[in-house]
């Protein structure tokens, strides 16, 4: 099929370049450093359930900085060098290259978290941890998908923009604005409630919603709620880690789906 072809040459066109491996080594450093000091710095029990926890928030920071890199320029870099219009005047249509340029760009970003989670758990159960298989493979897998959000939101970047530049602008700024100033929005917000006597040190829920609903967030209330069992969701049923896992489905599917709509009818001459 024409988008097996086309995942399989952008793959290996895109991990050749030498600031794509530096980039895909980011998460799989941060998966083998947490598994290392997990079971100096964790409490007991040691487990690859409750590792989850421990290394939840570093992943929230670094595996977005890895998916919009490694997915802002998957399609505008064709179309900026005017390949885009000879790869769609062979016998593929533009699903197929968009379909192969996902598969592509979320395979390498999963093949790596795949193979470091599977080394981090060696380190967490040597010598004295214990493996549980279920919790593990989910926290794995839900992993993976996060990581998949973020390529999917840089894939969507390059296809709503028409040079790299602007790609580059797009995805890194949603990358700044849910991983490092959403949650000071929140504090901010917080504090000004509190000082006004509006609040009494905490958000209301339906606003403490609407700021759960970026990936990070949404990532980290899944964790919690199925794979954690050192933690908890707390909260009315709309904070839950259903309605979170919810959430999590939008974001994989959403963005992706409505930015390809608009390219699959736009004119790219």
């Amino acid at each position: 099929m024409n988008w097996r072809i086309i995942a399989r040459t952008d793959a290996a066109l895109a991990s050749a370049p030498r600031s794509t491996r530096l980039v895909l080594v980011l998460p799989a450093v941060t998966i083998l450093a947490a598994a290392y000091l997990y079971p100096v710095f964790g409490s007991d029990p040691i487990t690859t359930a409750r590792f989850s926890g421990f290394v939840d928030g570093w992943l929230a920071t670094v595996v977005p900085l890895t998916g919009v890199l490694l997915g802002h320029d998957a399609v505008v870099s064709e179309r900026e060098s005017g390949s885009l219009l000879l790869s769609l005047s062979l016998p593929h249509g533009r699903g197929d290259f968009v379909l192969g340029k996902v598969l592509s760009r979320v395979g390498l970003v999963s093949g790596v978290i795949l193979a470091a989670m599977v080394l981090g758990a060696g380190l967490v159960v040597y010598p004295f941890g214990r493996l549980e298989v279920v919790q593990f493979c989910g926290f794995v897998a839900t992993t993976v998908a996060f990581g998949a959000i973020w390529t999917n939101l840089g894939i969507a970047a390059s296809l709503s923009t028409v040079t790299k530049q602007r790609a580059f602008v797009v995805a890194f700024g949603l990358f700044l604005l849910f991983v490092l100033v959403w949650d000071a929005i929140a504090d901010g917000l917080q504090y000004g409630l509190d000082r006004a006597g509006l609040v009494d040190g905490s958000l209301p829920d339906p606003v403490r919603f609407v700021f759960g609903l970026e990936p990070g967030a949404v990532f980290q209330r899944v964790t919690a709620g199925f794979f954690d069992p050192s933690a908890s969701v707390d909260g009315p049923w709309y904070l839950g880690e259903w309605v979170a896992l919810a959430v999590f489905g939008l974001w994989l599917l959403g963005p992706l789906t409505v930015t390809y709509s608009r390219f699959a009818g736009s004119d790219l001459s």
